[in-house]
């Protein structure tokens, strides 16, 4: 199984976070980490995405509730949406369009914010956590 076939698999086992609520974002520049802290619409089941070897990371429309459609991880570098996606990365990032392509996580909502990261590695943690 190649790292694409893994990567959707994680994704589908999460229903590509469909409906799920974000609830928050930290992100530590030194240890080159991103951590989304999500909820799902029954507000019990809970998960972290942490991301690994993050180069860059731009979120846009964070509201008061944010509700993602979609999860994708983009991997292809010859399509366009991956180009688009470097191309909004590298407009917020003046003076670094020289990285390697490395794959690119999409979060698209339905409401509020949607996110883009560009990382070396991810997974997906449950948390039995409630707040």
């Amino acid at each position: 199984m190649n790292g694409s076939d893994m990567t959707d698999n994680i994704l589908t086992a999460w229903n590509y976070f469909h409906d799920w609520y974000l609830r928050g974002v930290s992100a530590d520049m030194s240890a080159r980490i991103v951590e989304l802290t999500l909820m799902f619409d029954d507000r019990k089941t809970r998960a972290r995405v942490l991301f690994k070897g993050v180069s860059r990371c731009l979120m846009n429309d964070f509201l008061v509730q944010n509700i993602i459609y979609n999860a994708r991880i983009l991997t292809d570098y010859s399509i366009d949406e991956y180009a688009r996606a470097l191309g909004m990365l590298e407009n917020s990032y003046f003076g670094k369009e020289n990285y390697n392509p490395k794959p690119i996580a999409m979060f698209t909502a339905t409401l509020g914010a949607e996110i883009l990261v560009e990382f070396d590695t991810f997974d997906v943690i449950p948390d039995s956590t409630a707040n």
